[in-house]
């Protein structure tokens, strides 16, 4: 659901570009963070991980038009540092697919990896409180997507003039046909026209749909952290077994 699944040309150009920019930052930063011999050893694991974000992002589960993004799972395993790069190359490859455009290959890497330092960091807050894995990977993973669905609706906010500027471009209905943007489909005063982004109606929509598909991931995510902690609890870097 944080994942921006909007086509080339639809975003203001100043706010894909500022977001390529800030991910490249933060690239260079991590992987000056990340020790040679430490990725070496890592690297099979990356590209499992990789793997499963892009098969769970292929899947979209009916009828609420969501898909898993398996981000808190991965940065668990991964890490801060290496889930940054992980989504990077995730984004890259959903974008070759048609799963968004190439050009919010930068800012959906922000807010993915948003989704996977969150949910590291939530993960070790809650299992110093709770001792146990369940409540821990399950609080953790719908919190850090809440937080990521948030900024993902931030950042689609800041081009609302741009998408009113592509609506009133085209003839009668605009070029795009923004249904999720829509206000009234009747001009009267007081009332949104046909031609008028209601951003409202977006977050409600997003909100509604992403409160399902947060608990829906949140039960995923905690079968599979369940199944690693009994077999491979060293993976999860966390002391004592308490399920």
């Amino acid at each position: 659901m944080s994942h921006i699944h909007l086509p080339d040309g639809i975003l203001p150009v100043w706010l894909w570009v500022l977001g390529f920019i800030i991910a490249i930052v933060l690239a260079y930063v991590f992987l000056r963070l990340i020790r040679k011999e430490s990725l070496a050893k890592r690297l099979p694991l990356l590209g499992m991980m990789v793997a499963v974000m892009v098969l769970g992002a292929s899947v979209e589960i009916v009828p609420i038009a969501y898909h898993v993004n398996l981000t808190v799972i991965s940065g668990i395993l991964l890490g801060p540092s290496l889930i940054f790069l992980a989504t990077f190359v995730v984004n890259v490859i959903l974008a070759l697919f048609g799963h968004g455009g190439l050009t919010v290959i930068g800012l959906n890497t922000l807010v993915l990896s948003i989704e996977g330092i969150l949910g590291v960091l939530f993960f070790r807050l809650f299992w110093r409180i709770f001792k146990r894995i369940s409540a821990t990977t399950f609080l953790a993973t719908v919190l850090a997507l809440s937080l990521s669905t948030f900024s993902m609706i931030g950042v689609v906010s800041l081009g609302v003039s741009h998408y009113e500027e592509l609506i009133h471009s085209g003839e009668k209905e605009g070029i795009f046909e923004f249904k999720l943007f829509k206000g009234d489909h009747h001009h009267h005063e007081g009332v949104k026209g046909r031609g008028d982004v209601d951003l409202k109606h977006f977050i409600v929509i997003v909100l509604s749909l992403g409160v399902i598909g947060w608990c829906l991931e949140g039960i995923v995510t905690t079968l599979i952290c369940l199944y690693i902690y009994r077999l491979r609890p060293d993976l999860l870097k966390l002391e004592g077994r308490k399920v």
